[in-house]
């Protein structure tokens, strides 16, 4: 369902939830873990007919009493999201530059959480030029669109400018609504059926110099045990994001205890609520408007702040990446990584790869790689360490060195839905990888005097 103006920008297939096709799987573990991602589903969808009437209830009742301070709230919002954001720079000096003083960029936002609407229009006020607006109630998305009736504004079918309202979840938004420069969880993320896959699957969306605010309100109810059992900055230590208060533009840190390293070897079958971390330190926090709210910022480029260099022997692997999923990779002895890999979190990076020791092959060439546990896949145990080489070797390498200089982070481990779900994100990984390796500032990080292969000068 899509309300905007009275028409829908989705066309004849709007946003709804899909279910969760198990992947094949012979262990019993396996097993275990597909009948439980099946039994999410269900509680997923019952979770979210639960907050759709929910939040049904709270338009019929007093706005003021559920959300106070809104139209000054929407204003601190729109600013922290927009505020000095790269992107509002390159349209200001695209529109310069043209002769007719319009720039033809956009300025995409997703907000998830419809409220009164209020923040939707400040964030078009505030120069964003398309705002996605996802809720789990009809009625409170209705009320949200009642905030542009009567404009003169443009359509919103297809690419033009304006807001959008749909029912829909943030795990399901597709690819093609994106890419996102502004995410705000507008006092919504708590409330998500799994707040950590929610946050993922939105960051997913965004591209570099992107902002994610997460705001939530305060109530009187809040006690310290409460609002310290949800600790927003210990989810993104596993996302490609980095607090507005720690020069994001420098790149992302990577902050990994052994424990943390050990631990996330395995994916445990727990609910969300035992996955979510609890704060530990002191973080940077905005408290305006009876709320507390987040903003993080993606580096340029994905960027690490620090890049990391994994030297070791190329060992044999499970065969399955050209196997079924056509993407060779040289799997590193992690034995060799084990004090690199402690200050890692699981997940996709990318690189420049080399056998040092090989004439022919011993200048650089782009990589992605995979640091991780398999989740998708039931067999084998331990860490991998998979390199992927954007170009052929021509030969196997086994036992020889490779030296990766990392340099950037994509995601975090993930688990898909089989394995068509899993190429399509590696499929996009490799993209994102590709077009940030060709750019000077990533080449300048590391030995130029060893030279590039021709394919990547």
């Amino acid at each position: 369902l899509a309300r905007a103006h009275g028409r829908s920008p989705l066309g004849p297939r709007p946003l709804v939830a899909r279910s969760i096709r198990p992947v094949r799987v012979s262990s019993r573990p396996a097993l275990r873990a597909a009948r439980a991602a099946a039994d999410a589903v269900v509680d997923k969808a019952a979770h979210n007919d639960e907050q759709s009437a929910l939040r049904d209830e709270m338009v019929s009742g007093c706005t003021e009493c559920t959300m106070p301070f809104e139209s000054e709230r929407a204003n601190a919002l729109a600013n922290a999201a927009l505020a000095d954001h790269t992107r509002l720079s390159a349209i200001a000096k695209d529109a310069s530059e043209r002769d007719d003083g319009c720039s033809k960029m956009a300025l995409r936002a997703l907000v998830v959480g419809a409220e009164t609407g209020k923040l939707s229009k400040a964030l078009l006020e505030h120069g964003a030029t398309h705002v996605l607006v996802l809720d789990h109630s009809r009625l409170m998305l209705d009320r949200a669109a009642e905030q542009f009736d009567g404009l003169e504004t443009p359509g919103v079918v297809g690419n033009e400018t304006g807001a959008r309202f749909a029912k829909a979840d943030v795990c399901d938004v597709p690819a093609y609504q994106g890419p996102f420069d502004v995410v705000v969880f507008n006092d919504s993320l708590r409330h998500q059926a799994d707040p950590v896959e929610a946050l993922r699957r939105a960051v997913l969306l965004t591209r570099p110099g992107a902002r994610v605010v997460v705001s939530e309100r305060v109530s009187e109810e809040s006690t310290e045990e409460t609002e310290n059992a949800f600790d927003v900055d210990a989810l993104v230590e596993d996302l490609p994001l980095q607090s507005i208060f720690d020069d994001p533009r420098r790149g992302k840190t990577m902050r990994m205890t052994r424990d943390e390293r050990d631990d996330s070897s395995e994916i445990h079958e727990t609910s969300f609520t035992e996955r979510l971390p609890t704060r530990t330190s002191e973080t940077y926090l905005d408290h305006r408007c009876g709320s507390v709210t987040h903003t993080y910022e993606v580096p340029p480029l994905f960027k690490l702040r620090d890049e990391i260099v994994l030297a070791a022997p190329v060992v044999e692997g499970f065969g399955r990446g050209s196997r079924l999923m056509g993407v060779p990779t040289a799997n590193l002895d992690p034995l060799v990584l084990e004090d690199e890999l402690a200050g890692m979190r699981r997940g996709v990076y990318f690189g420049y790869a080399r056998l040092p020791e090989d004439a022919k092959h011993g200048k650089w060439c782009k990589c992605v790689v995979n640091v991780g546990a398999r989740p998708t896949f039931a067999d084998g145990e331990g860490v991998t360490v998979e390199v992927h080489a954007l170009r052929d070797f021509g030969r196997d390498f086994y036992g020889e060195n490779m030296e990766v200089v990392v340099l950037g982070f994509l995601r975090p481990e993930m688990r898909f839905d089989g394995l068509s779900a899993l190429v399509a994100r590696i499929m996009a990984d490799i993209g994102l990888a590709r077009g940030a390796l060709d750019e000077r500032a990533c080449r300048e990080r590391v030995d130029e005097s060893v030279g590039f292969q021709a394919s990547d000068e």
